[in-house]
């Protein structure tokens, strides 16, 4: 009986080791509504994470994946995930609660890759102070178009100097003709 209750425990403290691991997402929902980005930046424990699919956020009754995006920012000295950035969307009229989830038995499913311009929020874990508001996101291309002729309206501050060289030498010449005459 006492090695059956040693095996349990044993059991039990090894699911909750390499179980999944679920933490409420804190934030603040902006005064406007409609879409916006959460956004912050997570560090992990040593081999808690061993890439980015073993990261979801669902929401607070566990039952909705919400899509993700995340980048991983450092790693440890043995592969596993040290810190990442993550970004997902929420809707300020429909006021949801969050919960971030990571561990060997989490497998994300919901990935977004094409983003939209939106205000961005950003969120702490489990009381911790939050994460300065910083995220890289490719909106797409930038087309530039480099005009190689140049004409007199690239140097247009040129034409006023001229004037004053030019009135600055006449006046010298008709002083120095007064003077001579």
């Amino acid at each position: 009986m006492k090695f059956l209750v040693m095996l349990i425990g044993f059991l039990l403290f090894g699911a909750y080791l390499f179980g999944a691991q679920d933490f409420p997402v804190d934030f603040t929902y902006p005064s406007f509504s409609g879409d916006f980005y959460v956004s912050g930046s997570i560090s992990f424990p040593p081999g808690a994470v061993k890439s980015e699919k073993n990261i979801i956020v669902k929401t607070y009754d566990l039952t909705k994946e919400v899509p993700t995006k995340i980048n991983i920012v450092r790693k440890w000295a043995n592969e596993s995930v040290l810190s990442a950035e993550i970004v997902f969307v929420a809707n300020s009229s429909r006021r949801e609660k969050y919960m971030l989830s990571y561990g060997d038995e989490v497998e994300r499913r919901k990935i977004f890759q094409e983003t939209a311009v939106l205000p961005i929020i950003s969120f702490s874990i489990g009381g911790a102070p939050k994460t300065s508001e910083k995220v890289d996101i490719d909106v797409g291309r930038i087309n530039v178009r480099v005009d190689k002729s140049p004409g007199i309206r690239y140097y247009w501050y040129i034409v006023p100097i001229v004037i004053l060289v030019l009135l600055s030498c006449y006046r010298s010449r008709r002083r120095k003709r007064f003077y001579e005459s």
